[in-house]
C-alpha cells in the first residue's frame, strides 16, 4: 500500500507505481482520442495522438496525487490515474472554472479599489 502524508513522499515515489501511473494515464488518453475519433486512425493524427496522452498524463498524475494524499491503496490509485486520463478534458476545464471562481472571489475587492482609484484620476 502507499502512502503519502507528505510532499516527499509524493516525490520520492516508488519508480514502478510512478511508471505504472503514467501508464495507465497515457492508456487512458489514447481510449478518449480512439472514443472521439469517428474516422480511422492514420498516421496523421499521431500528433494530435501524442498531445492527447501528454495531457492526459498530466491530469492522470494531478488525480493520483490528490488520492496519494488521501492515502488511498495501489489499485484505487492506478484506478483514478486512468479515469485521470480518460476524462482530461472535462477535468481540466471544471479546474478552470473552480480556479476562475476563486480568484474572483479573492481577488474581486481588491480589483474593485482599484477601479475606484483609477476613476478618481
Amino acid at each position: 500500500m502507499v502512502g503519502a502524508s507528505q510532499f516527499r513522499d509524493i516525490i520520492f515515489l516508488d519508480k514502478e507505481i510512478l511508471a505504472a501511473v503514467i501508464g495507465i494515464s497515457a492508456w487512458g488518453g489514447l481510449v478518449r482520442y480512439i472514443v472521439l475519433r469517428n474516422k480511422a486512425i492514420t498516421l496523421k493524427d499521431i500528433p494530435g495522438v501524442i498531445c492527447q496522452m501528454i495531457v492526459s498524463c498530466f491530469t492522470g498524475m494531478l488525480l493520483s496525487i490528490f488520492v496519494l494524499s488521501r492515502n488511498a491503496q495501489d489499485d484505487k490509485l492506478l484506478l483514478m490515474a486512468g479515469l485521470g486520463g480518460l476524462f482530461a478534458g472535462p477535468l481540466i476545464t471544471l479546474l478552470g472554472k473552480k480556479l476562475a471562481k476563486h480568484i474572483e472571489k479573492e481577488a474581486g475587492p481588491m480589483l474593485l479599489k482599484s477601479e475606484d482609484k483609477n476613476s478618481e484620476i
